[in-house]
């Protein structure tokens, strides 16, 4: 793999990019928001829709991460985002290693990540490393948690990661470059750019960062030692082009590259590292849309290529990985009234089709072929208050049947006034998952044997709002309990060399809670609180293996326990946000012999804007792992302590 550009090199190209460039949908469910309002922009928009199914989520959990926090993380990565704003577990295996997201007790392989609808995870290594996600290359995030195998696809079993660009803008141009410092030799450019000829919508977005990650820790003997093989280079870039073809139609492309080069420093029982993994990543989507009257007809394609290179000089060791993705959805949807009656009717019909290939040792290639067919059926009353919905999905991997995969929701609003709002949400989901490509075929450990995990989500969960009638005061408040079986659960295990295993049968469930509270404690002064909690039992039943002693017994590297208070102050055109983490005890073993220690993290964001002459200006600043906590999120992997990372924006 060729060498990265140096960070001169990108600031230079992202700069003469710039200046060569011409200056020329709601959806029914739950979007809780926990961090400061956005600043809302009123002027023309131009407004396409992102991916038709999303909207089909009644009676499910969807939080989506609003702007200023989405600005205030856009330097770091998803990974980090996620653990300080989200009870969703991520499970990092130290500085520049593979980072992944559980679901509520959830396998990562169980947890899906969408971008514009189209599956990403990386079949080479059965999961997505979200710790490759950076944050300001997307406009819009959302966590949808539980089950929605029917529309999302057979692989989500917890939950799903949404990614999206937005889908509207203020007209005109836009331009936007962003200079990024930080601790342990951290530098990072940024830029995004947005054009909107006539027919035409054009986004680019990019960035570029270096890091040395030497920070300090305490090793097994108790001596402060610095970390060393950990260096970064990362660039991405996504660029996103849509043609308006008439008022009722519209056609776009996009192409997301990225490529990373990282040192990977030794664990805490090793005496020294020369890993380095190499990965690069072109992703491709072209997405058709048309409406017509009440039905919308839509057509996506995507080829997506995987490389991922690893080596080990101390071993020998030389690892090759290339894979090949190919995803296409049709659908179409229509809406319908019965008897003149105000009651909206909705059904979605769509054919997905999925294939997947890896080249082995040895050129040996496998690969899937999953063609599905998936149907949806919603119901909205006149006065909006009773929501149902219906859905139906049935897959084939290489010509063999997956068991039919029904689902259902309800959501119904109990109080809608203009102080009080109070409703219920509820859902049903079979589940299936089969095993990937890494799973089945890992050399040396993939386990061809292993069976497809089944099983069925349950969820039932109530949302409150509540605002005082000179609206300066405003409280939300979600409750979800969570009920899920999974047979055949897949779980690694080993020494020298791990193999997947079918463990038969674990049992997740538990209750998250989301929590805000909003003080307009005078015009330009509001305070926000927010709290959220989550507590998951994840629980082997049933196992097939002999002698097995992790029978009621909490699933590895599943806490118990996590939660996050969030302080925020929004003072005219400035924001700072407290945000405190407590992640518990995660158990290492399957019979809970041995354990990780809890551990808390205080986090302090800002954000300032401002403006000189005509030159809109936006500083930034983020200190991590404020009281300086030494933890580890895995075993033997330790995590950086405080450190600081800071920004300055130039928008035209």
């Amino acid at each position: 793999m060729a060498k990265l550009l140096s960070l001169r090199k990108i600031y230079t190209y992202l700069l003469a990019l710039c200046c060569l460039l011409p200056i020329a949908p709601q959806a029914m469910g739950q979007v809780f928001k926990d961090t400061l309002k956005d600043v809302s922009v009123t002027e023309q928009r131009k407004v396409y829709q992102q991916d038709v199914k999303s909207t089909f989520q009644t009676g499910q959990t969807r939080i989506s991460i609003d702007s200023i926090t989405l600005l205030q993380y856009q330097q770091l990565s998803l990974a980090t985002l996620l653990a300080q704003q989200s009870t969703v577990f991520v499970k990092s295996y130290g500085i520049n290693s593979m980072a992944t997201l559980s679901f509520r007790g959830a396998s990562s392989a169980q947890s899906a990540v969408l971008w514009k609808g189209i599956p990403i995870l990386n079949p080479a290594l059965g999961v997505s490393d979200v710790s490759m996600l950076q944050t300001g290359l997307f406009d819009k995030v959302s966590l949808q948690y539980g089950s929605n195998a029917a529309m999302l696809g057979s692989g989500n079993v917890g939950g799903a990661l949404l990614l999206e660009q937005q889908s509207e803008y203020a007209k005109g141009n836009h331009y936007r470059i962003g200079l990024g410092a930080g601790s342990y030799g951290r530098k990072e450019v940024n830029t995004q750019v947005i054009l909107q000829p006539k027919k035409w919508l054009i986004k680019w977005n990019a960035f570029g960062q270096l890091a040395n990650n030497n920070f300090p820790y305490t090793d097994l003997d108790g001596a402060v030692v610095h970390t060393s093989n950990a260096g970064l280079k990362a660039f991405g870039s996504i660029l996103s082009a849509t043609y308006k073809i008439d008022p009722t139609q519209h056609i776009s492309a996009d192409v997301w590259y990225q490529r990373y080069y990282r040192e990977i420093p030794k664990a805490m029982f090793e005496d020294f590292s020369a890993k380095v993994q190499r990965d690069a990543s072109l992703r491709t989507l072209l997405h058709w849309e048309k409406l017509h009257r009440q039905n919308t007809f839509y057509a996506k394609f995507s080829l997506n290529k995987e490389d991922l290179h690893y080596t080990d000089s101390s071993f020998l060791m030389d690892n090759r990985n290339t894979v090949y993705q190919y995803y296409q959805e049709l659908g179409w949807k229509n809406n319908f009234h019965i008897g003149g009656t105000k009651a909206m009717h909705t059904i979605l019909v769509m054919s997905p089709f999925q294939y997947a290939t890896i080249q082995l040792p040895g050129n040996e290639r496998q690969q899937q072929q999953r063609p599905a067919l998936a149907a949806a059926y919603k119901y909205l009353s006149g006065n909006e208050r009773l929501g149902l919905q219906a859905n139906l999905r049935q897959e084939w991997n290489m010509g063999t049947a997956f068991p039919i995969l029904p689902g259902i929701g309800v959501h119904y609003a109990l109080v809608r006034n203009a102080r009080w709002q109070w409703s219920w949400d509820a859902t049903l989901q079979k589940t299936y998952r089969l095993p990937t490509l890494n799973e089945l075929y890992n050399f040396p450990g993939g386990n061809e044997q292993l069976k497809p995990e089944q099983g069925w989500n349950r969820e039932l969960a109530y949302t409150l709002h509540w605002n005082n009638t000179k609206g300066t005061i405003q409280f939300d408040q979600q409750v979800n309990y969570f009920n899920r079986h999974i047979k055949d659960w897949i779980y690694w295990l080993g020494g020298a060399i791990w193999t997947p295993h079918n463990i038969a049968e674990v049992h997740n469930r538990g209750i998250e809670t989301h929590n805000t509270l909003r003080l307009q404690l005078s015009k330009p002064l509001q305070l926000q609180l927010g709290l959220r909690t989550a507590y998951v039992l994840s629980t082997t039943e049933k196992s097939d293996m002999p002698n097995d002693n992790s029978i009621g017994k909490q699933i590895p590297y599943t806490p118990r326990y996590n939660g996050q208070i969030n302080i925020g102050l929004h003072w005219k055109q400035l924001f700072v946000n407290y945000n405190h983490t407590y992640t518990g005890y995660r158990f290492i073993t399957t019979d809970e012999s041995l354990y990780t220690l809890p551990y808390n993290l205080g986090n302090v964001q800002a954000l300032y804007t401002f403006t000189a002459g005509s030159v809109k200006m936006q500083a930034s600043l983020q200190v991590q792992n404020l009281w300086n906590t030494a933890y580890v999120v895995i075993a033997q992997r330790p995590m950086p302590q405080r450190y600081w990372v800071a920004g300055l924006q130039f928008e035209l």
